[in-house]
């Protein structure tokens, strides 16, 4: 697939025909690759349980409408995430395979969308090219495997704004995609919210203001466009709303308003800072990011002039800006918000890639490349030496400052949703194997990358750059399994399911979300102590909701009382206070900072 030098040695009709065969081929390679081990690691808490098991609890209550978490009401998020998963569910039965498999295959098709706009703007081979940088982006493979609603999203946001570049850019105007773009818009509500409506409408102000080309105000189908979009976003915000009194004032207004702001009611995470923020975009982009600056140099567009290409690359700038713009105008920032500005930036990279593997008739390469890849290769001859110091540098915090780059790692740290007081992670003989492999990869591709570029031989640059990646990214995987001790409380429910009687009672102290996997593995209802605030807060005040919470007297009373009960908590001080109580607590294991209480030994037999 990386052969573009060779393809050129080839008779013209194979030529035409791998290049016919070529997207196929690219979505095909990225669905084995991320759909390879992706139900290998047990599922995260908070939000991958979460999203698991509120499609799984739509199956059991039969209600599609109204989403539901432990069995409460739940309106911080849209259905559309959910009504796919459970489908999922339906066709391929529970597991954690199917929980991520939206969310892989939305990655799946970004990667698609991608290569059509790349190659509807600038040809073939630079969407060819946007497609794998997209494909063997850092981010971008990792929220492929962790089930959240951002994922879908990019991919909508992108499938929105290609039907917009061609209802705008070609040369005949094209209603049917410019209404396939207000679809995708309202898709994208029904994901993750009104931004799906920002972001557009952002971008295209700024599009439309940098070039003064207001006829294409004509070709926006304002009127069929907005009557496609209202019958897709229109029927569950009013049905649901009319269901369940007070929606439409915890939806818009805290979720989004206040939200933007930073004045949420129960602000139930940590938002990352922005100098941060915008240091994870370069993180997450890598390596691709190293090129941006030479991409961007060389195709800066000209607003008021230019053709469908400078226009195409205008536009797809204004969409990464507009991403990582409104976010840093925000306090409700998280570090995986910038996804939906990645496939702009694999674009703007692809661009120029392209045109440095296309046929030569002379041309000089690009200046400034030479710098990036000495630049990548740095970084990455650094990194090797860095994992055999990795170990020798625990006084010095390093690892916790890793963790802090996780929003529910800050969330311990500040105190915000748990009682835990540490952020466990991996051991460092655990980790720093992983490490090395990573690091020798990378620096052999990007080694490889620039002695190719050296020998003036881009197509194989390219290729050295990619193969690098799909190493690293397996390791990334391996991580990714090596933190699920720490992350996910799969072990402990195995030990419920073992041993669960009926009549037994399931206990979460804090917050439902800290063990939101809990139902989803052990398929019980869970009462919660001292959980009167975060995700469940706004769903507690409906009828019915209030006896699933627990406080301390109610729960001291349980413990005594004759039953079996299992206690889920990261307190610390939760041993001590069961140990003031009869009968006394029996540990029944520990993951990470989860324990596992019972007020009973294990059961004869």
């Amino acid at each position: 697939m990386f052969g573009f030098k060779m393809m050129r040695l080839l008779p013209g009709g194979l030529v035409r025909r791998l290049e016919r065969w070529a997207p196929l081929l690219l979505l095909g390679g990225t669905a084995a690759f991320y759909l390879a081990r992706l139900g290998a690691a047990g599922l995260y808490d908070p939000n991958e349980g979460m999203y698991a098991e509120i499609p799984r609890e739509m199956i059991l209550l039969r209600d599609w409408l109204t989403p539901h978490f432990n069995f409460i009401r739940y309106f911080e998020k849209p259905p559309l995430l959910y009504w796919l998963t459970a489908i999922a569910y339906q066709l391929l039965g529970i597991s954690e395979f199917s929980a991520r498999l939206i969310t892989a295959l939305a990655a799946i098709s970004g990667v698609g969308v991608v290569y059509g706009i790349g190659r509807d703007l600038w040809g073939r081979r630079a969407g060819l090219v946007s497609g794998l940088i997209l494909a063997t982006t850092f981010g971008y493979f990792i929220f492929s495997r962790i089930i959240l609603t951002d994922m879908l999203f990019t991919t909508l946001l992108a499938a929105a704004f290609w039907g917009v570049l061609r209802g705008l850019l070609e040369e005949m105007p094209r209603p049917r995609a410019m209404l396939g773009a207000y679809a995708a818009m309202a898709l994208a509500i029904l994901t993750k919210g009104l931004i799906g409506l920002a972001f557009p409408i952002l971008t295209m102000a700024g599009f439309l203001l940098l070039t003064r080309d207001w006829r294409l105000l004509r070709r926006l189908e304002l009127l069929r466009g907005s009557a496609v979009f209202l019958a897709i976003t229109a029927p569950w915000h009013i049905l649901v709303g009319l269901k369940n009194p007070g929606f439409f004032w915890f939806y818009f207004v805290n979720e989004h308003l206040l939200r933007f702001v930073g004045r949420r009611h129960l602000l139930d995470y940590a938002p990352m800072p922005l100098y941060a923020f915008l240091a994870m975009v370069v993180v997450w982009t890598f390596p691709w990011s190293a090129f941006l600056p030479v991409a961007l140099r060389r195709y800066w567009p000209r607003p008021r002039a230019g053709g469908r290409e400078e226009r195409g690359f205008l536009f797809i700038l204004c969409w990464a800006v507009s991403v990582i713009g409104f976010f840093s105008l925000t306090p409700s920032r998280l570090e995986y918000y910038s996804l939906p500005a990645f496939p702009a930036v694999a674009l703007l990279v692809g661009r120029l890639w392209g045109a440095e593997t296309a046929p030569r008739a002379h041309r000089p390469m690009a200046r400034g490349l030479s710098y990036s890849c000495f630049g990548l290769l740095t970084i990455a001859a650094g990194l090797l030496p860095a994992s055999w110091l990795f170990p020798r540098l625990e006084n010095a915090s390093l690892y916790n400052m890793f963790t802090a780059l996780d929003a529910y790692s800050r969330d311990i740290q500040f105190g915000i949703l748990s009682n835990a007081e540490v952020y466990t992670v991996p051991s460092y003989e655990e980790m720093v194997p992983l490490l090395r492999w990573a690091a020798g990869a990378l620096l052999l591709g990007i080694a490889g990358a620039t002695l190719a570029w050296l020998r003036r031989r881009p197509s194989l640059t390219l290729a050295c750059l990619m193969a690098g990646m799909l190493p690293t990214l397996s390791f990334v995987q391996a991580g990714i399994i090596a933190f699920e001790p720490h992350r996910s409380i799969v072990r402990l429910a195995d030990v419920i399911l073992r041993e669960f009687q009926p009549g037994d009672q399931l206990v979460i102290e804090g917050p439902y979300e800290n063990f939101a996997s809990t139902n989803f593995y052990t398929g019980q209802r869970a009462r919660v102590l001292h959980g009167l605030f975060g995700d469940l807060d706004f769903g507690s005040r409906y009828p019915g909701a209030r006896e699933t919470f627990l406080e301390e007297e109610e729960f001291s009373a349980l413990w005594r009382g004759a039953g079996r009960i299992f206690l889920l908590s990261d307190s610390p001080g939760r041993l001590a206070k069961l140990e003031a109580l009869a009968p006394d607590p029996v540990v029944l294991g520990r993951s990470g900072k989860n324990w596992l209480f019972s007020n009973r030994a294990h059961p004869a037999g």
